[in-house]
C-alpha cells in the first residue's frame, strides 16, 4: 500500500460523524481516483457511528467502491478483530463490488470457518466469486483447508462448507 498525503479537511469531516459533512465527502470519493487511501477512515467511521443513515451511506459507498487499490485496506480491516462487529458489512461489500479478492482468499477462508453463520455466508460469496481466478494448486490447498475445518464447525455451517468443497471440486 502506497502512503498518500491525506487531506486533513476530508479527514476532519469524516471523523465528525455528522451526516451533513460525511455524505458529501463520500459523494466526492465516488468520483475521485484517490479515495482508496481514505478507506481506513471510512471503515473506522462505519465501526463507530451510531447514525443509521450515515452507516447506510458508508455501506453503500463500500459496495460502490471499484478501485482495486483499496483491497489491501479492506483486508487489513478484516484482519483486525476491532472491526469484527462490521465484518459482515465489509465482506458483503466485497462480493457486491465485484473486485477480485482471490489473492487474499486465505483471510476469507479463515472467516468462513471461524465466524458466525451470516458472516460465513458473506465470505462464501467472496470465495465463490474468486474461484475462477485461482490456480489449480491454490484451489486444492483451500479445499484441503476446508475439509480439515469441517469437523470444527456447527451443523448449519458444515452444510455451507460441504457445499463450497463441492463447488471447488467442479
Amino acid at each position: 500500500m502506497e502512503k498518500k498525503k491525506l487531506n486533513n479537511e476530508i479527514i476532519r469531516r469524516l471523523r465528525s460523524d455528522k451526516q451533513n459533512l460525511v455524505i458529501p465527502v463520500l459523494n466526492h470519493f465516488r468520483q475521485s481516483m484517490h479515495a482508496a487511501a481514505y478507506l481506513p477512515e471510512v471503515i473506522n467511521l462505519l465501526y463507530k457511528t451510531k447514525n443509521e443513515e450515515t452507516r447506510r451511506e458508508l455501506s453503500l459507498f463500500l459496495i460502490d467502491f471499484k478501485d482495486p487499490g483499496g483491497i489491501p485496506y479492506i483486508i487489513d480491516a478484516l484482519r483486525d478483530d476491532q472491526y469484527k462487529p462490521i465484518w459482515n458489512i465489509i465482506i458483503s461489500a466485497c462480493w457486491q463490488s465485484n473486485l477480485n479478492y482471490s489473492k487474499d482468499l486465505d483471510t476469507f477462508i479463515i472467516i468462513f470457518l471461524k465466524e458466525d453463520y451470516l458472516t460465513a455466508l458473506e465470505a462464501f460469496s467472496v470465495i465463490e466469486q474468486s474461484l475462477p481466478y485461482l490456480e489449480e494448486h491454490k484451489l486444492g490447498q483451500y479445499r484441503k483447508q476446508l475439509e480439515s475445518g469441517l469437523n470444527k464447525v456447527d451443523k448449519d455451517k458444515a452444510t455451507l462448507v460441504r457445499e463450497m468443497i463441492k463447488i471447488m471440486e467442479n
